[in-house]
């Protein structure tokens, strides 16, 4: 007679291995047998292996494939021989693009002789499903001679993790560039693999203004064929669960068929590339784009100055402050001005003021690139107050700001140096080739 049966929680201790398949995460866990009691003495019985409260703990991601261990149950029963067994998996709590079989849910049946064990397969495929858990409760019909049951065992834990993602970005080279310049741009892509392994192909496309330097990658395989005059490329990577990746491209301007250097057009955006893709997760980065400008055409018609404030003369080790202020008119087309100003690596930004647009700066060992973006119309203004520091410089003669360059309009200006001098009591031309009175020296120097 059949008959419903309930669970209690043994403390045997096995081990489950979930296997996975397409980049499927493979973990191997300690667990515990749950006792399904079917007869009334506690000797014999049936075994569910389960832990935490699953059968099985399956990860996947959003647009994957696994084939999975999900059940594995032990036959206890001695004395009653072979335990015929088939599953009845719920669904009902499943999306539509979230896709599960388990083994027997057909109406087959699998027997489990006495002292051994079977496990019960599954399979889930899913298809842009989101990020988020699932749980298939499993009900186990079993029968053996002389008596069945119905019983509830442990559920199988989905656990839906999100895509592949991709990004770009550009390293170096400019936005905004001159026409008919010989230019040079490195960007970089970057692949992640968040929760699960993956084995990514990434492809991009270079459009036929360009030729390819070179391609630099922390991980992978690539290959780069030409196509009339653009450069396909497609990189293969493995990452790990939460692993990243990345693919430096260095791109140039050629010559052009006709022989003319691109590129040729001014006032125009071109793509540095179309977008990198991550083939069968419809995952694409944004494209790079640079504006050209040409002198004449209004785009470079502006007036600008550069002043420094502080002494241009110092002591060898003696401390100076310094103010350089950037005064900069638009005189023709209103539109949008990257401005940029290198600062000499014996001098510390202390403060900076700018009257619009907004600023960021680019610290290294070498000094400090201050990067002003601004909009300005016909006739519009705008100043910007840079506040340098030195605790002392040794050499004879050093860099405090370059001149200064807008985005492809060219460099304005001369770059401004301060000079270094020893000072010395009695007199002589010294080290640096010239003396130096000043309140800072102890004693007279001679002239």
């Amino acid at each position: 007679m059949r008959k419903m049966i309930v669970t209690v929680f043994g403390l045997l201790v096995a081990l489950l291995i979930i296997i996975g398949s397409s980049g499927t995460f493979v973990g191997l866990n300690a667990i515990r047998e749950v006792r399904m009691n079917v007869v009334s003495h506690s000797g014999e019985y049936l075994g569910a292996v389960c832990e935490k409260g699953y059968s099985a703990v399956v990860t996947v991601d959003s647009n994957g494939e696994v084939e999975f261990n999900a059940l594995t149950l032990r036959n206890h029963l001695n004395d009653m021989g072979t335990v015929w067994v088939s599953l009845y998996p719920d669904y009902s709590s499943l999306p539509d693009n979230v896709k599960v079989h388990l083994e027997t849910e057909d109406g087959g049946e699998r027997g489990i002789y006495p002292g051994s064990g079977y496990t019960f397969t599954g399979h889930v495929s899913l298809s842009a499903a989101g990020p988020g858990e699932y749980t298939v409760p499993i009900s186990v019909y079993a029968r053996w001679n002389g008596g069945d049951a119905l019983l509830v065992t442990c559920p199988v834990r989905l656990v839906v993790v999100g895509g592949p993602t991709i990004k770009k970005e550009l390293l170096s080279g400019e936005s905004e560039v001159p026409a008919h310049a010989p230019l040079h741009w490195t960007f970089r892509i970057t692949v992640s693999s968040p929760g699960v392994a993956r084995n990514l192909s990434v492809r991009d496309v270079i459009p036929g203004e360009f030729d390819v330097d070179s391609l630099t990658l922390s991980a992978g395989n690539y290959s780069l064929v030409q196509s009339g005059g653009s450069h396909h490329i497609l990189w293969r990577v493995d990452l790990a669960p939460g692993e990243s990746g990345y693919m430096d491209v260095t791109v140039h301007t050629k010559l052009n068929p006709a022989g003319n250097q691109e590129f040729t057009e001014c006032g125009s955006d071109y793509l540095l590339n179309e977008g990198a893709e991550i083939r069968g997760y419809g995952v694409k980065s944004g494209n790079i784009s640079v504006h050209t400008v040409c002198p004449g055409s209004g785009d470079c018609d502006l007036h600008l100055e550069s002043a420094v404030d502080g002494r241009m003369l110092l002591l060898s080790g003696q401390s100076g402050d310094y103010h350089t202020r950037i005064s900069f008119r638009n005189e023709g087309n209103e539109r949008d001005f990257v401005v940029k100003q290198e600062v000499g690596a014996y001098f510390s930004l202390v403060d900076n003021v700018s009257s619009r647009g907004t600023l960021s700066i680019l610290r290294d060992a070498g000094g400090s690139i201050v990067t002003w973006r601004l909009h300005l119309g016909e006739g519009e203004s705008a100043t910007l107050d840079l506040y340098e520091h030195t605790e002392g410089i040794t050499d004879s003669r050093v860099l405090l700001v370059d001149r200064v360059c807008i985005n492809g309009c060219g460099c304005f200006g001369g770059a401004h140096y301060v000079s270094v001098v020893a000072c010395h009591k009695c007199g002589g031309n010294g080290s640096t080739g010239s003396t130096f009175q000043s309140e800072d020296c102890e004693g007279d120097c001679e002239r």
